[in-house]
This record gives structure tokens, C-alpha cells and sequence, in this order.
């Protein structure tokens, strides 16, 4: 067990890290899909119009769509796989370790974002 924050502290934390776990699985289902088949979130594509032609303006709208999607749900999957690593060296007694140096991240870092991966120092 983790001898350096208290038991509170990391119940706090891992509660925090639900939560937030939670907020991007809805944020992300706004921008992308799941596709079963290949395993991974597909950005969402809306046509502005389904079945008619398009013109120009339309056509660079669904594609401006498409791109600002696509880099939302890449963020959005990169603080999620943060997230759940965290949890996951919460249950490994792992968290709160400083990959760069190895020492204890503060308190008030990890208060700050719990997902924290370095201390103060190492930033």
C-alpha cells in the first residue's frame, strides 16, 4: 500500500479520475464513433446534406467538420488513455510517482490534475 499519501487522498483521487473517465467517454461519443470491427473511435462525418448534390461551400464545411472532429477525438482518447493508466497504477499502488525521477509528485499537483505524470521539478 502506498505509505506516502493517505488513504482519503487516493480514494479522492481515484473518484476524480472516474469522474473524469466518465466526461470524456461523453465527450468523445459527440466527435466519434466506436467501430467494432477495427477496435478503435472513427471521427463522426455529417453531411450537411445527405442525397443532394453538393456544391463547394458545403462540401468544405463537412470536410472542416471532419477535420476539427477528428483532432478533438484524438485529444479527447489521448487524456483517456491518461486517465485510465492512472487507474490503473491507483490499483497497481503506483500512483503518484514521478516517471522522471521516480519521487512522490506533490499533493497539490496531483489535486491540481490527478492524472499527473511528473513533479514539479521534472515539468
Amino acid at each position: 500500500m502506498n505509505d506516502h499519501y493517505s488513504p482519503e487522498f487516493i480514494a479522492t483521487q481515484r473518484e476524480a479520475l472516474l469522474k473524469e473517465k466518465a466526461k470524456l467517454e461523453e465527450d468523445i461519443k459527440k466527435v466519434a464513433t466506436y467501430d467494432e470491427a477495427s477496435g478503435e473511435y472513427v471521427p463522426k462525418f455529417e453531411e450537411t446534406d445527405a442525397g443532394d448534390s453538393e456544391d463547394t461551400d458545403e462540401a468544405s464545411a463537412e470536410t472542416t467538420t471532419l477535420i476539427e472532429n477528428t483532432a478533438t477525438a484524438d485529444s479527447l482518447l489521448q487524456t483517456m488513455n491518461e486517465v485510465v493508466k492512472t487507474l490503473g497504477d491507483i490499483e497497481a499502488d503506483k500512483y503518484g510517482y514521478c516517471e522522471n525521477c521516480g519521487g512522490y509528485i506533490q499533493e497539490e499537483r496531483l489535486q491540481a490534475y490527478p492524472a499527473a505524470k511528473t513533479c514539479i521539478k521534472c515539468e
